[in-house]
């Protein structure tokens, strides 16, 4: 039977020979130390069954594993994890990326046509020696197969692997995350794009940051005087117009 990942995975046309279709128990997440109760919860009400469905390393494709100051890039996990529903996939993600050292593609599907998939770029933690941390986490909204718009289709399209640098295992996932990074401005833009990472990234979090801002003040307005509707509405305008401004640069 297929499921709505398998759609991603045949896109992106992994090697044949990194095939793994392994289960990993959901009690290898729960048992791990650091989860809150609600996290907890969370997993064990949403999460069905986790899969590591392919594992990227020099063993199973040609290509090198990476080393500096700041990652270690051995190899490549790739999951995938049914929910019951789309509750609560971005925390789930983080949960998965913190408690799996590797860098992970994490696949998440639910039992109609829709998936999402995440990406977390991971570095050598400063405050514990041997233990990683993610640098951040990307994790996209909901698509659904076969109703794809625009944007959704070229950020799919774009993560096939003959479209990928192969020379290390670095360089590799960074590319993938720098389309994650892509579908994240394009949400914003309507058109998938390339660009510089680290500046699209940045210009994100300030969106993102005002995308806040924006909420918290229509919060206000609905329980303010009419005076003070007048300035909230003011000062919205003025948010949305570098909002704007901003997601012209993505």
């Amino acid at each position: 039977m297929s499921r709505p990942i398998d759609y991603v995975w045949n896109v992106i046309s992994f090697p044949d020979s990194a095939l793994l279709g392994k289960r990993v128990p959901k009690k290898q997440f729960l048992e791990s130390g650091g989860l809150a109760a609600s996290d907890k919860k969370l997993f064990r009400e949403n999460v069905k069954s986790v899969y590591w469905e392919y594992t990227l390393k020099p063993s199973t494709c040609s290509v090198l594993p990476f080393r500096d100051n700041e990652r270690e890039y051995l190899e490549v996990a790739i999951l995938q994890i049914e929910l019951a529903s789309q509750k609560g996939h971005r925390r789930i993600a983080e949960i998965i990326h913190r408690v799996i050292p590797y860098p992970l593609i994490l696949g998440f599907y639910t039992g109609s046509d829709e998936f999402a998939l995440s990406i977390a770029p991971k570095r050598f933690s400063h405050a514990e020696q041997g233990a990683f941390v993610a640098e951040r986490y990307c994790t996209t909204g909901w698509m659904k197969k076969g109703k794809l718009n625009e944007w959704e289709a070229s950020f799919i399209a774009s993560l096939a692997w003959n479209n990928m640098p192969l020379q290390h295992y670095g360089a590799l996932y960074s590319a993938w995350a720098d389309r994650l990074t892509g579908y994240e401005c394009s949400v914003m833009t309507g058109t998938f794009t390339l660009g510089k990472a680290g500046d699209r990234f940045e210009h994100l979090t300030q969106c993102r940051e005002i995308e806040s801002k924006i909420s918290e003040l229509r919060r206000q307005l609905k329980k303010s005087a009419f005076n003070r509707q007048v300035e909230l509405n003011t000062q919205i305008k003025k948010f949305e117009q570098e909002l704007k401004q901003l997601a012209a640069s993505l």
